[in-house]
């Protein structure tokens, strides 16, 4: 027999939790991206390859049409950027207001993987969860474009900035999709409390706020 449980060990380093986190990512596609990130320019197909990976499966027909649209025009402009030293996220913005949040997010990050991090409805909630900004059961895709650029620029990359500008951005970017990943399973809070005294359904017990905002989310666990 081979019965096994999950045991959780709080850490306040960073490297540990990437570490673990990381090693639970998995996401199918993957080359698609880690072929073509570290290329100098790139070309339309990279692009759209790209897309794809980001997306998951194959573009839908609206998608196809607004990557074409949107995007695709602008080749020449970013694969310029890519190869300048400065690029700024207002400047971006700026310049794609017609792409959406996690599109557009996803693009800076193309032209400047080494220092924008993605944004996804994962990564945002384990943000929430490991800081304490916001409920992060309430992160989900339907939040705002307006709102997910404003956690983006005013939280986000400036934690990024501060906290984990010394570790490689993927592997970050990993970490915490597969901590958004978990949260959502919505059965977590059973690895961090008396099962009898968990509401799945109520707000967030003491134990689990205290646990929050001391960023002892930061955790691992071991068989």
């Amino acid at each position: 027999m081979n019965l096994q449980i999950l045991t959780p060990k709080p850490t306040q380093d960073w490297g540990i939790f990437l570490e673990f986190w990381s090693n639970q990512y998995f996401y199918k596609l993957e080359d698609k991206y880690n072929s073509r990130i570290k290329q100098h320019s790139y070309s339309p197909e990279d692009l759209n390859e790209l897309y794809i990976w980001k997306n998951g499966s194959p573009l839908s027909k609206l998608k196809q049409r607004s990557f074409e649209e949107n995007i695709l025009p602008h080749i020449d402009h970013i694969n310029y950027k890519k190869n300048c030293i400065d690029y700024s996220f207002s400047e971006h913005i700026n310049k794609f207001k017609k792409v959406s949040a996690v599109w557009n997010i996803f693009l800076l990050h193309l032209i400047k993987p080494d220092r924008y991090p993605i944004y996804d409805q994962h990564i945002h909630r384990a943000f929430a969860f490991i800081t304490g900004s916001e409920d992060f059961r309430l992160v989900d895709e339907k939040i705002h474009s307006t709102r997910k650029l404003n956690f983006y620029s005013n939280l986000y990359f400036p934690f990024i900035e501060e906290n984990l500008k010394q570790f490689d951005l993927k592997k970050v970017d990993e970490a915490l999709f597969a901590l958004g990943q978990f949260l959502k399973t919505k059965r977590y809070q059973l690895m961090f409390s008396n099962p009898r005294d968990v509401d799945m359904n109520g707000p967030l017990s003491s134990d689990l706020v205290t646990f929050n905002r001391l960023k002892t989310s930061i955790c691992n666990y071991y068989f």
